[in-house]
């Protein structure tokens, strides 16, 4: 009996520092007319598609993100200004692009890359689900392929992701970038 009594208390201790953690996240804050993307300053009710938000150690307000990709990418920048306090994301669980879903932690996230949808910004998304069940059923019908939040590396965040299938390439485009190159200086 006398030899339970001391790891009854650090089990109580450990609980009550697990405890403290989840009291101290800050919670997401919902997006107003005036929340603007990190990266473009755009109105982010403007546009479509999942967001995200990143709270910072010491800062008053979450920073927006207008896709979610942004978010992932600016977490996995290897120097920051602030420590990170949470991160979170839209699932997208029976929600529509016009309605993005509740907030979930990024972490808890399973994410479809490569699917056919693109996020705000027009550029391909990281598309997040609470579950892997949903993040695979919006795959089968989309494109891509999930992985979850822990899967995810830097390089994955920087890499064009590959064209939607019958996107149509631009040859005039391609033949002026080939000619920009061959030049060397631009003109």
């Amino acid at each position: 009996m006398k030899r339970m009594i001391p790891i009854t208390l650090i089990l109580l201790a450990l609980l009550a520092g697990c405890k403290e953690e989840t009291a101290d996240l800050p919670a997401p804050v919902e997006i107003t007319a005036e929340a603007a993307g990190f990266y473009c300053q755009m109105a982010l009710i403007e546009h479509d598609g999942p967001k995200a938000q990143i709270h910072l150690d010491g800062m008053p307000a979450p920073l927006f993100f207008s896709q979610v990709r942004d978010a992932l990418a600016y977490l996995h920048m290897p120097e920051q200004s602030h420590a990170v306090t949470a991160a979170y994301v839209q699932d997208m669980t029976g929600a529509t692009w016009e309605t993005p879903g509740a907030w979930i932690t990024a972490q808890a996230g399973y994410f479809v890359i490569g699917s056919d949808r693109m996020g705000g910004m027009q550029a391909p998304e990281f598309v997040p689900f609470a579950t892997p069940e949903a993040a695979g059923a919006f795959a089968t019908v989309y494109g891509g392929h999930v992985r979850a939040f822990d899967d995810i590396r830097a390089r994955d965040l920087v890499t064009p992701a590959p064209a939607a299938p019958g996107a149509d390439a631009d040859p005039d485009m391609a033949d002026r970038l080939r000619r920009l190159s061959s030049t060397g200086d631009g003109s």
